[in-house]
C-alpha cells in the first residue's frame, strides 16, 4: 500500500483542459487514503532525475509522472533499481506506456486503475552515447524504446513548442514527412549480439531497440518482462525505401521478403552497437533517442540493463 508518494508534473502539458484539476483530484484521493502526497513540476533539462533519487532517498515509496513518456522517462533516470512504485496519469502526445498497460485514455480513469495495482518489477534497457559531438559519454536507462536515425530528428523538431501542445501527434506526421523529404538519409554500421553470444554485422539507415508490443498503430513486438531487446532496423537504402519500409512496418505483415524492395529487419538481442559511418554524418550528426527524448549523437550501445523498474500494472492486464 502507497504512505508517500510523489506526483511529477510537466507544467507545459498541465496548461490545458483542466489537466491540474484532475491531478489535484487524484492527490485528493490518496490524502483520503491517509497517504502523504506532494507535488513537484518538471524541467525540461532531464534534470528532474536528480529530484526524483532525492525522494526515492527521502523515503518516498510511489510516484506519478504526469505528463507524456518524456516526463516518465525523466522520472526513470532516478528511481531505475530502486523499490519505488511508479504510475503514469497519460497527458501526453504519445502515451506509449500506458497504451500497453492497457489503461484508458482518460487521465483520472487510468489513475484509478493504478491506485490499488500490484507493482511489477520489469528489466530496463540501458543506451550509452555522447551526450554532443565530442562531448563526454552518458548513460540512460528506458523503458519503451531508443533508436538511432531520422526518426530522433523528428523527435528533435520542436519537443516542448506550440506546434506539439496544438495538433499532438500530428505534428509528428508533418515533421516527418517533411524530413523524409529533405533530410539526408545517413548510414549506421550495426553490430548485434544475441542471448546465445552470436553477432550480426549490416548496414542500416533506421534502428529501434524495442522494449514494448506496440508503439502506435506499429506492432513492434518487443515484451515488457523479457530480458532482450527487440531490434528493428531499416537497412540502407534511399528515400523510396525508406517510405516503403516504413510502410509496411505500420501497415501490414505482408510483403515479398526476397524482392528488391526494402522491408524493416527484426531481431532478438542483448546488445546492439551502433556507429553512423563518418563520410554521411559530418554534415548532419546522427541523433539518438530514448523514450521519445533526444539525448545524444553518434555511435551508441543498447543493452539490457541489470536495474528494473517496478510499475503499477492494473489487475485487469495479464503480465
Amino acid at each position: 500500500m502507497m504512505r508517500r508518494v510523489m506526483f511529477f508534473l510537466n507544467p507545459l502539458l498541465m496548461e490545458r483542459r483542466g489537466r491540474r484539476a484532475i491531478v489535484d483530484r487524484c492527490a485528493a484521493m490518496l490524502r483520503r487514503d491517509g497517504c502523504t502526497v506532494e507535488m513537484q513540476d518538471t524541467v525540461p533539462d532531464l534534470s528532474v532525475g536528480e529530484d526524483a533519487r532525492a525522494a526515492v532517498e527521502s523515503g518516498f515509496d510511489a510516484m506519478f509522472a504526469c505528463g507524456g513518456d518524456g516526463t516518465l522517462f525523466q522520472v526513470l533516470q532516478g528511481v531505475a533499481g530502486s523499490n519505488v512504485a511508479i504510475g503514469v496519469i497519460p497527458v501526453g502526445t504519445g502515451n506509449v506506456l500506458a497504451q500497453n498497460l492497457r489503461l484508458p485514455r482518460d487521465p483520472l480513469a487510468a489513475f484509478t486503475l493504478q491506485r490499488n495495482a500490484k507493482a511489477v518489477a520489469v528489466p530496463l534497457g540501458e543506451v550509452t552515447c555522447r551526450v554532443a559531438a565530442g562531448g563526454q559519454e552518458r548513460s540512460w536507462y528506458f523503458v519503451l524504446a531508443a533508436g538511432i536515425g531520422m526518426h530522433a530528428a523528428v523527435m528533435n523538431l520542436a519537443p516542448n513548442g506550440s506546434g506539439k501542445r496544438r495538433w499532438g501527434r500530428a505534428a509528428y506526421y508533418a515533421g516527418g514527412l517533411r524530413l523524409l523529404l529533405r533530410h539526408p538519409i545517413q548510414a549506421i554500421d550495426v553490430k548485434v549480439k544475441d542471448a546465445a553470444g552470436d553477432e550480426t554485422r549490416f548496414r542500416a539507415c533506421e534502428l529501434l531497440a524495442v522494449r514494448v508490443p506496440k508503439i502506435g498503430l506499429w506492432r513492434a513486438g518487443g515484451e515488457l518482462h523479457s530480458g532482450r531487446l527487440r531490434m528493428a532496423a531499416v537497412p540502407h537504402t534511399g528515400r523510396a525505401g525508406l517510405a516503403h519500409a516504413s510502410f509496411h512496418a505500420l501497415a501490414t505483415t505482408w510483403g515479398n521478403r526476397k524482392s528488391r524492395l526494402c522491408f524493416p529487419r527484426y531481431a532478438d538481442a542483448i546488445e546492439i552497437a551502433c556507429a553512423p559511418v563518418e563520410r554521411f554524418s559530418q554534415e548532419h550528426p546522427v541523433l539518438v533517442e530514448a523514450d521519445g527524448e533526444v539525448i545524444g549523437v553518434g555511435a551508441v550501445t543498447f543493452k539490457m540493463s541489470e536495474k528494473r523498474v517496478r510499475l503499477l500494472w492494473p489487475n485487469r492486464v495479464k503480465p
